[in-house]
């Protein structure tokens, strides 16, 4: 019998299955470096890594884990539930010997306690059906003295608050269609990858800082980061935040245009309703800008508007 947690495991991994092998050559060693990029903009020693073993746990397509492993990492394994990701990831990661990629859920690790130095878990348990169980297996490998990176979706801001409103309309869509008007828009294949992700994935948690605080807490972790600055995606100014916003209407605009194929018409109605929330959040961007140019609200206030607790990007120690 399949249980709805099984239903929507699989769901999610033909999901981000479909979704890494789209990146080419070039849009792959850009994430990579992304790694790169950010985590010295945070003040982390790169070098550190070397000779450590690491885990990149829902690895995807394999970038985190490449990553580290061309950092000198004794040994690196990157798991995933998603077996076309872990394909595309064992053939980027050609030549590297200190990398391997295995099938394996967040919610089951199938590692011994306290058998890795490092612990990475970019933007995968707020996916799980259940969070925090997820965090306890990547806390459970982790070594004490070891260190743990972990992405997790936060709260408030204009884009999270807006993609909860079109899911359901996208949703009715239908995956294959939005993905065709996704590419009718000439959007990038990370911005496929993103927008694809944000509609269909099957669950997404939000965190304020205190849940965030606590959540460590509870695990038993000392000298905990926040991150906040390397932010080099929609987080990284108001501007960048609206051109994301004004492509995820491009997506319900291609369905919506007259020059759109015949088999969009069915779906109009749900396109129209996604295109006007994302409009509407453009025209709320708009309105905290001019406040801002105003001097009505600071900078501080513009930004918190804008992109409320942003991405948790966290770095801490287990006890």
């Amino acid at each position: 019998m399949t249980t709805p947690q099984d239903a929507s495991t699989r769901q999610t991994a033909e999901l981000f299955g479909d979704l890494w092998h789209r990146y080419d050559d070039r849009l792959f060693e850009a994430s990579v470096q992304l790694f790169y990029d950010r985590f010295r903009a945070n003040g982390f020693d790169l070098g550190s890594l070397r000779g450590q073993r690491c885990i990149d746990v829902g690895c995807g397509g394999g970038r985190l884990s490449i990553a580290m492993a061309r950092l000198g990492a004794a040994e690196v394994i990157g798991c995933d539930i998603s077996e076309e990701g872990l394909r595309d990831a064992r053939r980027r990661a050609t030549g590297l010997t200190n990398v391997r990629f295995e099938r394996a859920s967040t919610l089951e690790l199938p590692y011994p306690d306290a058998s890795f130095d490092f612990v990475l878990c970019n933007g995968v348990l707020h996916h799980t059906p259940d969070p925090l169980r997820g965090f306890g297996e990547i806390t459970r490998v982790l070594k004490r003295g070891g260190r743990c990176f972990v992405l997790l979706y936060g709260k408030g801001g204009l884009r999270w608050p807006t993609v909860m409103k079109i899911r359901p309309h996208a949703q009715a869509m239908g995956y294959a269609l939005v993905d065709e008007a996704i590419r009718l828009a000439a959007l990038p294949a990370n911005k496929q990858r993103t927008f694809l992700d944000d509609f269909f994935v099957p669950h997404i948690t939000f965190y304020d800082g205190d849940e965030i605080h606590d959540l460590f807490a509870l695990h038993g972790y000392r000298d905990m980061q926040r991150w906040t600055t390397g932010k080099l995606d929609h987080e990284s100014s108001v501007a960048v935040q609206g051109e994301e916003l004004g492509q995820m209407a491009a997506v319900f605009d291609a369905a919506l245009a007259p020059s759109a194929p015949p088999h969009f018409a069915a779906a109009r109605a749900h396109a129209g309703t996604a295109r006007d929330e994302t409009r509407a959040a453009l025209a709320d961007l708009r309105a905290v800008e001019a406040e801002f140019a105003a001097g009505r609200i600071d900078e501080r206030e513009r930004d918190w508007r804008v992109h409320g607790w942003g991405h948790h990007r966290v770095l801490a120690t287990r006890i």
